[in-house]
Order: C-alpha cells, then sequence, then structure tokens
C-alpha cells in the first residue's frame, strides 16, 4: 500500500511538474506566423516531426534544442556535428519531396529557393516556413518564429542572447578604440573576382559589415548582388577586401588577387589588406550570426582583436 501510494504521489509530481513548465511556454496552439514570404501560416498543434532544407535553418533547430524533432535535413547541412546522423532529404535546391512525405513532416523549413515546391508540400498536409534574412534582426526574428512554432519561445531569447554578446564585443570595441578611422574603412565584399561581384545593402553579410564597423563601397546598390568592373573598384579605393573562405578551397584566393593585372592599383591591395571571412559564420542566417559580426570586425579592424 505504501509503495502504491509512494509512486502515485510521484506520478502526481511529475504531471503537475509538466503542467507548469508547459504553462511558462506560452504557447497555445493554434499558432500563426507571417513567414519571410509574407505568408500567414497556421500552425494548429505542437510539431513533432521537422525538416530543414537549409543549412541556416538546421543551426537554428539545433541551437533551440530540437535535435530530437529533426527527421530530414540536406546535404549542405555539417553543422552541428551531430547533424550527420540525420536523414539527409536531397541537396539545398532540389529536395526529395517524396522522401519528405514518407518522413511524416510536421513543418518544412526552407528559403526562397525553394518557392516551387511550396504548393506540392502544403497540398500534402504539410505546412512550409520561408526564411529571406537580410539583418541580423531578420535572423533573431526567424529564430523566435521556429521558438514558437516548436512551442519553446523561451529558449529564443537564449539563443539571440548569445548573438547579441558577439556584437556587444565588436560595438565595444569599436566605440573605446582610438583608430582615427574607426567606422570608416571601406570594404569589398568580394563573392568573385571575374567579374566583379560584391553583395548589396538589403543583404545579411552588408548588415554585418556595418556592425563590424566597415562600410561597404555596394552600400548604394540597388540588387543583391551587384557587379563592377574592375575601373570602378579603383576608382573606389577600398580600404579593406574581405571575401568568403570557402570549404574546400573554391572562391577568391587573395595571393593570385594580388598577381592580377590592374589590382595592384587598389589600396587595399597595395597594403595586403585583403583577407578571408570565414564563409559558413557570414553567409549563413542562423545563430552564429554574431561570431559573424566578430569574424568581419577582426578582418576589417585586425588590431582591435589581436
Amino acid at each position: 500500500m505504501c509503495r502504491r501510494f509512494s509512486l502515485l504521489a510521484v506520478l502526481i509530481v511529475v504531471v503537475l511538474t509538466c503542467g507548469v513548465m508547459a504553462e511558462a511556454e506560452g504557447v497555445q496552439y493554434p499558432v500563426t506566423v507571417t513567414d519571410d514570404m509574407g505568408r500567414e501560416v497556421v500552425i494548429s498543434s505542437r510539431p513533432e516531426r521537422l525538416v530543414s532544407l537549409a543549412p541556416s535553418w538546421t543551426e537554428i533547430l539545433f541551437a533551440l534544442g530540437l535535435e530530437d524533432r529533426v527527421v530530414g535535413v540536406t546535404t549542405f547541412c555539417d553543422y552541428p556535428p551531430a547533424v550527420e546522423k540525420k536523414q539527409k532529404v536531397g541537396g539545398f535546391s532540389d529536395p526529395n519531396i517524396e522522401l519528405i512525405v514518407a518522413l511524416r513532416a510536421d513543418v518544412v523549413f526552407g528559403t526562397t529557393i525553394h518557392h516551387k515546391v511550396v504548393t506540392e508540400l502544403e497540398r500534402r498536409g504539410i505546412k512550409f516556413i520561408c526564411q529571406k534574412a537580410s539583418s541580423v534582426e531578420d535572423v533573431k526574428n526567424n529564430i523566435r518564429m521556429a521558438a514558437l512554432i516548436a512551442g519553446v519561445p523561451e529558449r529564443a531569447e537564449t539563443v539571440n542572447a548569445e548573438i547579441d554578446e558577439k556584437i556587444a564585443l565588436v560595438r565595444d570595441a569599436l566605440s573605446s578604440s582610438s583608430l582615427p578611422d574607426v567606422g570608416k574603412r571601406t570594404v569589398l565584399y568580394l563573392l568573385w573576382d571575374e567579374p566583379v561581384m560584391s553583395v548589396g545593402p538589403k543583404t545579411l553579410i552588408s548588415d554585418m559589415i556595418t556592425l563590424g564597423g566597415g562600410v561597404s563601397i555596394a552600400k548604394d546598390a540597388n540588387t543583391d548582388y551587384p557587379s563592377y568592373s574592375l575601373e570602378t573598384v579603383i576608382a573606389a579605393n577600398p580600404d579593406v577586401i574581405l571575401a568568403p573562405d570557402v570549404p574546400g578551397g573554391a572562391g577568391v584566393d587573395p595571393q593570385t588577387l594580388k598577381n592580377k593585372a590592374g589590382w595592384r592599383a587598389v589600396s587595399a591591395v597595395q597594403k595586403d589588406n585583403v583577407r578571408l571571412v570565414e564563409d559558413n559564420l557570414v553567409s549563413r542566417a542562423g545563430p552564429r550570426v554574431g561570431e559573424g559580426v566578430l569574424e568581419m570586425a577582426k578582418a576589417i579592424y585586425p588590431e582591435l582583436f589581436e
């Protein structure tokens, strides 16, 4: 009798504790969110099976502690390391719809590149959430949205606080600096050099450059990925040239750039201010964007972060 009573008491405590935790989450379904395509998406109940079609979303879901609910990712999702154990549902631009359906996905997280699969997924009763983050604040909002959909909104604030902490380190270093040109160094972010291609003002990378204390020479561009002639670059004469350090060695090679005709006329090349930044930190709209801003600041003002 005593044992039965003890077991009953334990069960009551567990139920009450779970009830308090659920109430603390503050989420009542259905939940309606507006994604980055401007679509209102209604989530009728807590989703238990999540699929990510972008490395950025995968990082967000794992950072929110939802890895046990992630049932599918792309072949390009490589962080954190635990993601390697997840079922692959295709590449970034060519997801396998039938496999996603077979995985009984409740919600699929993707980007604007996946607009063609939205109708097919939703026809099968699978919710789709789109991401197109053009700033760090957009990323933080997407983290909040994913957490709300999953029923764990408080976790978003923990993740976002870590982002803010990294950005605060950069802001403090810049504001306390005695460098005469702090906040004024001009930057060319070089996606490619033949032809010259950079990033426009409505991109995440451009926002990171600004937060890192730089001034992008493409800040007035009217496209996300503007192209320039070498003559235009020489006229702009950036203080620093940054390029993505792409896994596998693809992308711009700073050493090769120095030896290309015409580039020696650029101040950044003359002063050896051509530097690589880790591509996954600065191009992924995920929880490591704070590290991305720090990476930018270190590349623009290395003397402040030695």
